[in-house]
């Protein structure tokens, strides 16, 4: 599986992997949990006790990152927030108030602070009083950090 990630992320992974599962091996749900979504990934429980079932009820490392490598085929957040994004606009127009932008990033969810807002929208170019086309934000807002090392 280490063919499919790059070394820091394997170096990432295993950071996490080794801090929450300490014996060397995932023997639990609320360990598999607690890794994943430190990781940044949203599994649901049917899917961890599905990937858990899999590898007999614990999990070493090496088992660890095929499940990383197939959950991140599975897992599509930028597709998922556009589609919420859709599912709340019934004109359909593919905009939305910078206004109401930031009332959902600062109340919705794991809510920003006004500064991480402002931060945002101006890696993004989103004035005040403008309309923001929900896919493009989508995209910058959900694009990688540049490793500029």
């Amino acid at each position: 599986m280490a063919r499919y990630f790059k070394e820091k992320d394997i170096d990432e992974f295993r950071e996490c992997f080794y801090l929450f599962a300490r014996s060397g091996t995932i023997k639990n749900l609320d360990e598999l949990t607690v890794i994943m979504r430190s990781l940044g990934l949203s599994p649901t429980r049917s899917e961890m006790t599905g990937y858990l079932r899999q590898k007999g009820g614990k999990m070493s490392f090496p088992d660890f990152l095929e499940v990383m490598y197939i959950h991140s085929k599975v897992e599509n957040i930028p597709k998922e927030v556009v589609d919420a994004f859709k599912a709340a606009d019934p004109e359909n127009t593919g905009k939305i108030s910078a206004k109401q932008l930031r009332y959902l990033l600062q109340n919705w969810g794991e809510s920003l602070s006004s500064n991480e807002v402002d931060r945002i929208f101006r890696e993004a170019n989103v004035n005040a009083n403008s309309m923001v086309r929900y896919e493009d934000f989508v995209k910058i807002a959900c694009a990688p950090v540049p490793d500029y090392y």
